[in-house]
């Protein structure tokens, strides 16, 4: 991924895109870039958008549970709504 579009206000989708993808891969090739996904004016979005795609995606979703790029945890206590529905839903690992 082309890593300069990361700093462009206006890139808010590709920061996502960025970040799900070290989140996947549970490492991080450039840290400055995956933190400036998380740096930019557009924090909470960015977070939530992970979050709720993580609710729709079971490999997105493992990922973020056994994480260790990211706290679930404190991103959880940010957005109550969103985990009240990763509590409601059970471990995607129950469900195997």
């Amino acid at each position: 991924m082309y890593r300069a579009k990361l700093y462009d206000p206006e890139a808010h989708s590709y920061r996502i895109r960025y970040a799900i993808a070290a989140i996947l891969r549970d490492r991080i090739a450039n840290e400055g870039a995956f933190r400036v996904c998380f740096e930019m004016l557009d924090e909470e979005e960015v977070i939530r958008a992970i979050l709720f795609r993580g609710l729709r995606s079971p490999r997105l979703r493992k990922a973020l549970e056994r994480s260790h790029i990211v706290d679930l945890t404190h991103w959880l206590l940010r957005f109550p709504d969103l985990a009240e529905a990763y509590c409601r839903n059970g471990s995607p690992s129950s469900a195997e």
